[in-house]
């Protein structure tokens, strides 16, 4: 845990000093947030659907504005952990800049557990404000693609003009 909290901080950039503050608090609690969710099940893992749901329950003014699908997957804790930080990137970023910075926007999650054990999420944004692909990679994106990498998996963003689609694989 204290790794995790490390790397948060380390790792979290802002051009301004309230910017980098709000990154790192944001970080921290989702990973406090996921670590609550062990205490229910005494600390054998976190139910994915809970996780999601706890993410993105700030954005749900209705229930059209976020919508959460798949299978019941309990997760390790560790890979619980890096799901509440993909998932807490991903919303970040919908409110900043996608989806979820104007009233009509909407996101879809979903995700489905493969046989071979790889767990398949698919964020899918729509009714933002128009997308065009980033000129530079932002950290968020970084920080996604360093957890999916971290268990063996990938992370795919497509840019698309009515919003961002982000595969994420990884073994769960």
């Amino acid at each position: 845990m204290l790794a995790s909290v490390q790397a948060a901080v380390v790792l979290s950039q802002s051009d301004t000093s309230e910017g980098l503050k709000q990154a790192i608090e944001g970080r921290i609690r989702a990973l406090a947030n996921v670590h609550s969710l062990f205490a229910e099940t005494r600390w054998i893992g976190a139910e994915l659907s809970a996780i999601a749901t706890q993410e993105l329950a700030p954005y749900e003014e209705s229930e059209m504005r976020v919508r959460i699908d798949g299978p019941q997957v309990l997760l390790r804790p560790d890979t619980a952990q890096a799901i509440a930080v993909i998932l807490h990137e991903l919303a970040t970023n919908a409110a900043k800049y996608g989806a979820l910075s104007t009233m009509g926007g909407r996101i879809e999650l979903k995700w489905s557990h493969e046989a071979d054990g790889r767990l398949i999420l698919c964020w899918t944004e729509m009714g933002g404000p128009g997308v065009q692909r980033p000129t530079r990679q932002g950290f968020g994106t970084r920080v996604i693609e360093g957890m999916a990498s971290q268990y063996r998996g990938k992370a795919h963003f497509d840019w698309r003009a009515e919003g961002l689609v982000c595969e994420i694989a990884l073994q769960a």
